[in-house]
């Protein structure tokens, strides 16, 4: 194996750190999306939904609290930008989602552009080492003729070797590449609809006059002294 992989020229190399960059993208972003965002959002937006309902608040974001996840960070920033804020507004609720939302797209999508590098360069690379091996052969032949096959099959086989080189490394990372953006988007759909979902319970309770009771945290008030906030046409009032 080591004798095909030096038969391929210096361009082996090239492709083998191109294989290397590809998998260590590709086990990082497996490791985030199913450590991280692989938890089952659907019942935690159930019971967040159910506490905030019941004026639990509180205990929604700390719910919010125990999961890693980019749509759990979103739904949290929210319901603290509730508890917290006496003026809160739809349109600043909104604002809020979609600005943790930025916030964590970078985190998502972290080094994919290198894999997607990985899989575009590696058969470009190939294809180079195909081209240079062609004209070692067509030099030797210039030089001795065909009376010397061994250095006429040492230029063929560098072309073939990065040939054959580059697509192994591309094939994988095309597939791994197009898997991770699926996975991606589900994470994106994920908060998008958290975010929907959170929104629309708010604005139900909006145009309800819902009494929300949250716990302050105002010096000025005695310690888990409580108030009550009546929620009427979009503000907390």
């Amino acid at each position: 194996m080591l004798e095909i992989f030096k038969s391929g020229g210096p361009l082996m190399y090239v492709i083998l750190l191109l294989a290397i960059l590809g998998l260590a993208v590709v086990l990082d972003r497996l490791f985030y999306l199913i450590i991280k965002e692989s938890k089952d959002m659907e019942s935690m937006k159930e019971e967040i939904i159910k506490l905030v309902k019941e004026d639990k608040v509180k205990e929604a974001i700390e719910i919010c609290g125990t999961h890693k996840s980019s749509a759990s960070k979103v739904l949290k920033g929210v319901l603290k930008e509730v508890y917290y804020d006496d003026e809160a507004e739809i349109s600043l609720l909104e604002e809020k989602a979609r600005e943790i939302a930025l916030e964590e797209l970078p985190k998502i999508e972290k080094n994919m552009w290198l894999l997607s590098m990985a899989a575009q360069l590696s058969p470009l690379v190939g294809l180079l080492g195909t081209v240079t091996g062609m004209i070692i052969a067509f030099k030797v032949i210039s030089e001795t003729g065909t009376g010397d096959p061994k250095a006429l099959a040492s230029g063929i086989a560098q072309a073939l070797i990065t040939t054959a080189a580059g697509l192994i490394v591309a094939v994988p990372s095309v597939f791994s590449y197009n898997y991770l953006n699926k996975k991606i988007d589900m994470v994106l759909n994920s908060i998008e609809k958290s975010s929907v979902e959170i929104m629309a319970m708010f604005k139900e309770l909006y145009k309800q006059g819902k009494t929300i009771i949250l716990v302050t945290h105002e010096p000025d008030i005695a310690e888990n002294a409580k108030r009550i906030i009546t929620v009427r046409d979009g503000k907390i009032v």
